[in-house]
């Protein structure tokens, strides 16, 4: 539950009152534009005078009463009482039915998403959760704007999406705007006289926004040269080979004017998911260049493709995660007699797809669809008409000597984190875990710091000094989750959103590398549903130092979950993918260094 990680418990009820006011005057959004009714769900729920257990309660409310919201702050609700008092009531025990808002003639204004796959979110802002994706060419209703975010309505509800995902396309009141079907993830074709932003970092990420919380789409490589297509602070949104749009950090590209060698033709449109294009992709007679072959190998769980060229090419390689792809382009090779598909089934690869990605220049487009855990490393001969591209998963074997990792259980007495409805506490939860955590880790080797070793709670910024005091390799936070909604489930690992600054960069982007080696791990073991590796402004993951995640391995407010959570299986399980994921990461840190 997002409440309980968000760095206000403290320890005397005083400083906690104190701070909570402060946090619902500094953090919460604006009252929503659309009308919402919080309707009581439970028998004789209590109003309190703050958002959270730890203020009086000094009224009680009905099962089917209908309360105005005036504001929210995480999971609790402002409402307005029939007896004209205003206080705060969970969001677990309520359903919150919302209503369009009534607006004059001529004030109704309509966004137009200029992008595939654009997240619309509960609040304004990148923490919050998604409630809907659009597509390209939708259009909404704007309700509200707060920051860089519009509030839009979405028919029976509403959401808010970002500013640097939308254009304003003003419309009639009289004819209200109807969500349209994409018509093309290709974003406007760069003017002349517009700057280039070459690649300076090795593996650069290429993200759905401009700042290190909005999601990771794809990766570039040193040397690349990518269009410019527009600026937000320090980022540069920017054009991909494949034609859709990303943005980048600005710290790790150097800009240039665009000159003629570097401003390409349009490049084909791209059917389906935009991975490959197979259309004409045999008509190749014009073409210099092309594939001639692709040969494959196993040994030893390793699996190799060696692509031969009968020109010399260059290639960019990238990883794209949900499902796990490794993406490689070939540059100036047309596709020649490879297949479309090609079945591998071996421990990393799955099957392989080609396609003729782009034309003037040629790019073929393969994509190989791995295994959890799968790294890869490609190398070009010295006449750069072969590329070898090897999957492989890390031996974890010896990669925990030395090094030295915090394990945090969260919560702990007073608090207990989220409760089950069979009573479940989530501190003896994230205990036992923790427990078994630390054991697995010591027998491989690692030497572990145990921020919360009993009952006791141990306070947020204190549990992220241990670790920085111990010299931490890496934070690991243990929890279960909670929502109001019961029906919802799964597995979540968040890291740190960041502040934008250069400075955190390489902190958050190591993070990130962890928390998809544990998610991967948490799925495989576990089999519950994929809810993301998401960033958040978490205390001890702000707090901390070194690369650091917190895992949310459950719902503890799905009873079928609850139930699970309760099991010797799901507990071993969680550790040993948490263990199993943390080998992964040094494993891969290792073989980098030894590079």
């Amino acid at each position: 539950m997002h409440f309980k990680n968000s760095g206000f418990a403290l320890f005397y009820p005083w400083a906690l009152t104190l701070a909570l006011f402060f946090s619902v005057i500094l953090l919460c959004p604006h009252p929503s534009a659309a009308a919402e009714t919080a309707v009581v769900k439970g028998t004789a729920v209590n109003i309190r005078s703050g958002p959270s257990l730890d203020f009086a309660a000094f009224a009680q409310v009905s099962q089917g009463d209908r309360l105005p919201v005036l504001d929210k702050f995480y999971d609790w609700y402002h409402v307005s009482l029939p007896t004209g008092a205003n206080g705060w009531i969970t969001g677990q025990l309520v359903n919150i039915e919302q209503t369009r808002p009534a607006q004059s003639p001529g004030s109704e204004r309509t966004i137009k998403i200029n992008a595939d796959g654009v997240n619309i979110r509960s609040g304004p802002g990148t923490t919050y959760e998604i409630v809907a994706r659009a597509g390209f060419g939708q259009r909404y209703s704007v309700l509200e704007r707060s920051g860089d975010w519009h509030q839009v309505w979405l028919g029976t509800s509403t959401g808010w999406v970002a500013d640097w995902l939308v254009a304003f396309d003003p419309v009639s009141s009289s004819t209200p705007p109807q969500a349209e079907p994409p018509v093309s993830s290709n974003p406007p074709a760069t003017q002349p006289n517009e700057q280039v932003a070459v690649v300076s970092g090795s593996q650069v990420n290429v993200r759905s926004g401009p700042g290190t919380t909005s999601a990771v789409v794809g990766q570039v490589s040193k040397g690349d040269n990518l269009p410019v297509l527009n600026q937000s602070g320090d980022w540069y949104q920017i054009k991909l080979p494949g034609g859709n749009a990303g943005w980048v950090a600005g710290w790790l590209v150097s800009l240039r004017p665009t000159t003629p060698s570097t401003q390409g033709p349009p490049p084909a449109q791209q059917p389906g998911s935009g991975e490959v294009s197979r259309g004409d992709s045999r008509d190749t007679n014009d073409q210099t260049g092309k594939v001639l072959s692709m040969q494959l190998q196993q040994t030893n769980g390793q699996t190799s493709a060696m692509v031969a060229a009968d020109v010399p090419f260059e290639y960019n390689a990238f990883t794209l995660s949900g499902p796990d792809r490794l993406v490689v382009d070939l540059k100036g090779v047309a596709i020649g007699e490879l297949s479309p598909s090609t079945s591998v089934n071996s421990k990393t690869v799955k099957q392989i797809r080609a396609g003729h990605y782009q034309r003037e220049p040629d790019v073929t487009r393969l994509v190989f669809e791995l295994s959890g855990g799968v790294q890869y490393v490609a190398s070009l001969s010295g006449d750069k008409r072969n590329l070898n591209v090897e999957t492989y998963i890390p031996t974890i074997a010896g990669s925990y000597e030395g090094r030295v990792v915090a394990v945090d259980a969260g919560h702990g007495s007073p608090d207990p984190g989220a409760i089950g409805k069979n009573g479940t506490k989530e501190k003896d939860v994230t205990l036992d875990i923790a427990k078994r955590t630390v054991k697995l880790l010591e027998a491989k080797g690692a030497k572990v710091i145990m921020v919360r070793s009993g009952d006791a709670e141990v306070g947020l910024v204190e549990r992220a000094n241990r670790a920085n005091k111990a010299n931490a390799d890496l934070f690991v936070s243990i929890h279960v989750n909670a929502h109001g909604d019961s029906s919802i489930g799964g597995t979540t690992t968040y890291i740190y959103s960041g502040n934008g600054t250069a400075s955190e960069a390489s902190r958050i982007q190591e993070s990130n590398r962890l928390a998809r080696y544990v998610q991967a791990e948490l799925l495989k073991n576990l089999g519950l549903r994929d809810a993301g590796v998401r960033s958040d402004n978490f205390s001890v993951l702000r707090n901390t130092k070194m690369p650091a995640i917190l895992a949310e391995l459950a719902f503890i407010s799905n009873v079928s979950e609850e139930k699970l959570i309760n099991t010797d299986n799901f507990r071993n399980k969680s550790a040993e993918a948490i263990v199993n994921g943390i080998g992964y990461y040094f494993s891969e840190k290792r073989i980098a260094y030894q590079q």
